[in-house]
């Protein structure tokens, strides 16, 4: 079984979400590596590191993200999303220096009309997101 990060985005019963279908990953690699491959970050192929967390299923993978974290606050120490992190007692911020495209939502056939929506967000020409082709 395949797990998916939804972050949901609004109230109880309203159905606004994102999900989340790919991360660049930036730390704690050998966590990461070992989650999905079961092998050191140093020892992965380049394809491996390139598919380290390149989709919804592979990114839960990835991150050790399963059921256990179902309808937990992302406002929480235990599961959260941020724009820094941590390298000994120095706090690096991210580059946000980068483009967002927009594209057509996929491998949702489907949806019929709502396949072409879109819908998708990702930064642009970054190796981590798993269909870079549809604009």
């Amino acid at each position: 079984m395949y797990y998916c990060l939804n972050v949901s985005a609004n109230n109880e019963g309203i159905p606004e979400c994102v999900l989340i279908r790919a991360v660049e990953p930036i730390t704690n690699l050998d966590d990461i590596a070992f989650n999905r491959f079961k092998k050191e970050y140093a020892q992965l192929t380049n394809y491996q590191k390139k598919n380290i967390t390149n989709g919804p299923g592979k990114l839960c993978m990835a991150l050790n993200i399963n059921k256990t974290l179902n309808s937990k606050s992302i406002l929480g120490d235990e599961l959260y999303i941020s724009d820094f992190y941590y390298e000994g007692d120095n706090k690096i911020y991210s580059d946000s220096n980068f483009e967002i495209e927009k594209g057509k939502r996929i491998n949702i056939d489907y949806a019929e009309e709502a396949k072409d929506y879109l819908w998708r967000f990702f930064i642009k020409n970054n190796k981590h997101v798993s269909v870079n082709k549809n604009k």
